[in-house]
């Protein structure tokens, strides 16, 4: 047989294994984990926006708190109990009456019962009694604040006589002098008309009251139409009396100076 004859390729085997040798040998490769997806832009919020966030809610919480401390103490100025400065010589030496000197300016501090004379459907802790320390505004304005004493009340007539008063009424029908302990010796006695009208005889009605300074010679009051006697006094029609509905509260404690804190004593006529 020839040497050069021709050599057939020999057919690969069922079972043999075809691949590229470096294909089998070649070292395989992780793939990169992939990136989670960013969230949409509009759900990023920066550290200014979340400050941005902070400062609102402190804002609306302390505007909150500021509305909820105003309306507690409107309510209790306006229901309760409420501040105010005694001007004047008018209650001498009752009160303003410091160190001795009796003050034409501003004085004493006192806080006034609101609530007290406040009508409930009907229901009051108190009627205005005789005696009591009151503040209220005059009949001819409600721009004004006076502070006086209740003399007479609703059914009473209130005479002045010689310098001190008389109460008639249906308990005392032939007039009784009223004690005024809490005078001082310059006004015990001097309680003497207007002298703008002279008017010495006062017949009080339903819901109104009669009301005097305890300093009488320096005190703008009932007998005047609380009005300058020296200016006038009583104008046209105008009432001697004050009506309840004008009455802010009763004087209740003195708060300043400290040295002078103390309760308003009510008056004593028994």
């Amino acid at each position: 047989m020839n040497d050069e004859t021709q050599k057939k390729p020999v057919p690969p085997k069922d079972n043999a294994d075809t691949r590229d040798v470096s294909a089998i040998f070649k070292t395989p490769t992780e793939k990169p984990a992939e990136k989670p997806a960013a969230p949409p832009e509009e759900h990023i919020m920066t550290a200014k926006e979340k400050s941005g966030g902070r400062l609102i809610t402190f804002v609306l919480d302390l505007a909150l708190n500021l509305l909820i401390v105003f309306g507690l103490v409107y309510v209790i100025q306006t229901f309760i109990a409420s501040p105010f400065k005694v001007y004047g010589p008018s209650m001498c030496d009752t009160l303003n009456n410091l160190e001795d000197t009796c003050m034409t300016g501003y004085g004493e501090y006192i806080i006034v019962n609101k609530l007290i004379y406040k009508n409930f459907f009907g229901w009051s802790l108190s009627e205005p009694k005789r005696g009591d320390i009151i503040v209220f505004h005059p009949p001819h304005t409600d721009k004004q604040f006076y502070i006086k004493r209740i003399i007479g009340l609703p059914g009473d007539t209130v005479k002045l006589i010689d310098g001190y008063i008389y109460i008639f009424n249906d308990e005392y029908p032939t007039g009784r002098e009223l004690k005024e302990d809490y005078l001082n010796e310059n006004n015990l006695g001097n309680t003497n008309p207007s002298t703008s009208n002279r008017l010495t005889t006062f017949t009080v009605g339903e819901d109104e009251y009669f009301v005097l300074g305890d300093n009488r010679m320096q005190s703008v009051d009932s007998r005047s139409c609380f009005r300058d006697p020296f200016q006038g006094g009583c104008q046209g029609k105008e009432q001697y009396f004050l009506p309840k509905k004008n009455i802010s509260g009763k004087a209740w404690v003195v708060l300043w100076p400290v040295q002078h804190i103390r309760m308003i004593d009510e008056g004593n006529y028994e």
